[in-house]
């Protein structure tokens, strides 16, 4: 082997090919440094769009989150707006939760009393069987209402048979109209005979003058509207939710000169004067082991210190003592400005018993107030127990929404809780009780299993998600009904004497003053006691009207609440 000397052409191209390869080396390793360049700076880009990624995501995710809750809002809304505000099912709607394959029967559905007395029984005819239904068909009137027997008969002609025979009556086609007579119009003159002595007159001996003979002492002196004309204007504005200017119209058809203002300076007049009535209510209720209590807004517009655009309050309570095992209750309205704890706080600072209401807290925060005023002192607490019907409620507009089988599944258990009340008639009181918390216990161990399984599961701000956070945050309220017999489930005796009010006020939409807005709830309190002791309220009303200016006592005022009074004692005559 040859050796390859110095300066050789040989060393040059070895030194030169060395010289190229370490330049292309190095430019292999710039090469390669800004490929690893590119890698990291494509492996950040990826790592960051990645993230992006998820965040977009969970962007996406939320915004769909979202859109359910905005439809079903819209829903809930259209719902309110436009749909039925009954909270039954109807048919479709039964049929629509079989879908959903429960073994249990269709969702909650109330029945009222007319469907209740209308009870299926079945026959048998010949060779089938007929569902006929009780009580069915066209309602008889009233037997105690006045008859004018109207009897057509045949002509005399009509009577002889083409053979020449008499013919004979065999009977008779009896039917029945109801015939209206419009409002009659007497005025009472009264005169009041004057005498005076004409021997006496002048003389040291006219001591006595003139005497004049008395008459009956009315309950607003000096004015032209008669008791009986007062209870039809009340009757009329806070039963049936006339307004006064439609009142005006009607008395001066009928040629009776009493403007809207008059009607209702009447009327406030009128509350005053039933005032010890009216607090006679109170005690009554307060003297019971049951109050229910519920609220509403009403506009006032003349309330000093507020605008006009302000919110005041009507407070309602039912309750009263029980007689026989059931609850004759009277009902008390109450007008504040305020919706604080403040209102039920006065109301109730002197009662002991069960409260029933809805979850707001101003009650919670008045029983508290009153409990430790009356920590050392005093004995006694007020339990406070929450409304089934509220949370069925919420289950019900979350099904409405989403026709959900979870909601559905909720409402049947509630509506098995519910369905135990028709146990009452068949028990005493005590029995009734024992029952019904055997049977109520291990319902609620069933819903309470299946709301805990749906609070994991449903986001609290869907409309199911926000019925189940309602029902378990206030759970250990609503299930205290099971502790006492005489409390039902619901809260629906205050809210059904709290409708009327709410319905009138469309009519009527606002009260001038505040003792306007008074008179109104010592006016409804009386037309709703009424109602609920089975009393017509125009009778009631013109009855504690004549009997109040005679009343001294609170005793006498006492003897004048609807549920110590029968419709036969306060019926009165339509003869003048």
């Amino acid at each position: 082997m040859g050796s390859t000397t110095a300066g050789s052409p040989e060393q040059e191209q070895l030194e030169e090919k060395l010289l190229r390869l370490e330049a292309k080396n190095k430019a292999l390793e710039r090469l390669n440094k800004e490929l690893l360049w590119q890698y990291e700076r494509q492996k950040h880009q990826t790592t960051d769009l990645e993230s992006k990624n998820v965040e977009l995501k969970t962007q996406h995710t939320h915004l769909e989150q979202q859109v359910v809750e905005l439809q079903e809002q819209v829903t809930l809304l259209e719902l309110l707006h436009f749909g039925p505000k009954s909270e039954k099912l109807s048919a479709e709607d039964t049929r629509q939760s079989r879908l959903f394959n429960e073994a249990e029967e269709g969702a909650f559905n109330q029945q009222d009393d007319e469907q209740i007395a209308a009870a299926k029984e079945t026959v048998e005819i010949s060779a089938h069987k007929r569902v006929v239904r009780k009580n069915a068909g066209r309602k008889k009137i009233d037997d105690t209402l006045p008859r004018e027997v109207c009897v057509y008969d045949l002509a005399e002609e009509q009577k002889t048979c083409a053979c020449g025979t008499e013919k004979v009556c065999i009977g008779e086609d009896v039917s029945e109209r109801a015939k209206i007579i419009p409002a009659k119009v007497v005025v009472l003159q009264e005169r009041k005979k004057k005498y005076v002595c004409r021997c006496c007159e002048g003389t040291e001996n006219d001591e006595v003058g003139v005497m004049t003979a008395k008459g009956p002492v009315h309950l607003i002196p000096r004015s032209i509207a008669d008791e009986s004309l007062l209870a039809w204007s009340i009757s009329e504005k806070f039963e049936y939710g006339l307004p006064f200017y439609r009142q005006a119209k009607r008395l001066d058809y009928l040629g009776i000169p009493l403007p809207r203002a008059t009607l209702s300076t009447l009327t406030i007049r009128v509350a005053a004067a039933c005032k010890p009535v009216y607090d006679q209510l109170k005690e009554h209720i307060l003297s019971g082991p049951l109050i229910h209590a519920d609220e509403t807004h009403v506009q006032v517009l003349k309330e000093p210190g507020r605008k006009a655009q302000s919110q005041s309050w009507m407070w309602v309570y039912v309750g009263g003592p029980l007689e026989t095992q059931t609850q004759r209750p009277c009902v008390f309205f109450e007008y504040s400005p305020s919706r604080s704890h403040e209102v039920p706080y006065q109301f109730l600072k002197t009662y002991r018993g069960w409260l029933m209401t809805d979850d707001y807290e101003a009650y919670g925060t008045a029983v508290r107030k009153i409990h430790t005023e009356r920590l050392g002192n005093e004995t006694g607490t007020i339990d406070r127990v929450l409304c089934w019907a509220h949370a069925r409620r919420k289950f019900r507009q979350a099904w409405e929404v989403t026709k959900s089988p979870e909601a559905d599944a909720v409402l049947k258990m509630i509506k098995e809780l519910f369905a135990l009340e028709k146990l009452r008639p068949d028990y005493s009181l005590k029995g009734f009780g024992k029952q019904r918390k055997n049977r109520g216990e291990d319902i609620l161990d069933r819903l309470w299993t299946r709301l805990r399984t749906l609070a994991g599961e449903t986001p609290p701000t869907l409309a199911l998600g926000r019925a189940v956070s309602y029902t378990l945050d206030n759970w250990s309220l609503l299930k205290r009904y099971l502790e006492d017999p005489i409390l039902p489930p619901s809260n629906n005796v205050a809210e059904n004497c709290i409708r009327p009010f709410v319905v009138g006020r469309k009519a009527w939409l606002f009260a001038d003053t505040p003792g306007g807005a008074q008179a109104s709830a010592t006016l409804y309190s009386f037309v709703e006691s009424a109602k609920a002791n089975g009393l017509a309220p125009y009778d009631y009303l013109y009855y504690i009207m004549r009997e109040i200016p005679s009343c001294r006592e609170p005793a006498d005022y006492a003897r004048l609440l609807p549920h110590v009074l029968t419709p036969e004692k306060i019926k009165i005559s339509t003869e003048v």
